[in-house]
């Protein structure tokens, strides 16, 4: 029988897994459109070349693989205990390192954001982990991994 804990650790992967899912439309979206969310979100013109395109579809792709890893770490909590461990601390990292890099260039808005978000996600993955470790009669580890 799972813990509370480990339902709503499900339950932050799945969310999380979907929202970065919503990527993979950024990935195929056409560049007309990718120039004109750049434009409204006011960060002015896309920046012209092939590498900036390249570059955005290919960002947006990896954020959709995140989004995939996340619900497979959701369809089973203790056997994909770890991984979902290193998806929420490499999330927070990567935001936490693209925040150091672009301040000043990215909008505070944008930035807070991304970083708010991933550490949200990250904090409530591990203080559940924790959570559902210390729950009373659950096994000091989750399917053979120790945590």
């Amino acid at each position: 029988m799972s813990s509370i804990y480990e339902r709503w650790l499900r339950l932050v992967l799945v969310l999380s897994g979907v929202v970065m899912l919503l990527a993979f439309a950024a990935m195929v979206m056409p560049a007309s459109w990718m120039a004109a969310t750049h434009r409204w979100l006011g960060l002015g013109p896309f920046p012209e070349g092939p590498i900036a395109e390249y570059l955005a579809r290919l960002t947006s792709g990896l954020y959709g693989l995140l989004g995939i890893l996340l619900l497979l770490a959701a369809s089973d909590v203790r056997r994909y205990w770890v991984l979902a461990r290193v998806l929420a601390l490499g999330i927070v990292g990567i935001s936490l390192a693209g925040w150091l890099l672009a301040r000043g260039r990215m909008p505070v808005w944008w930035l807070m954001g991304d970083l708010g978000s991933a550490g949200v996600m990250a904090v409530a993955v591990l203080v559940l982990q924790w959570l559902a470790g210390r729950a009373p009669g659950e096994r000091s580890d989750a399917g053979g991994v120790q945590h």
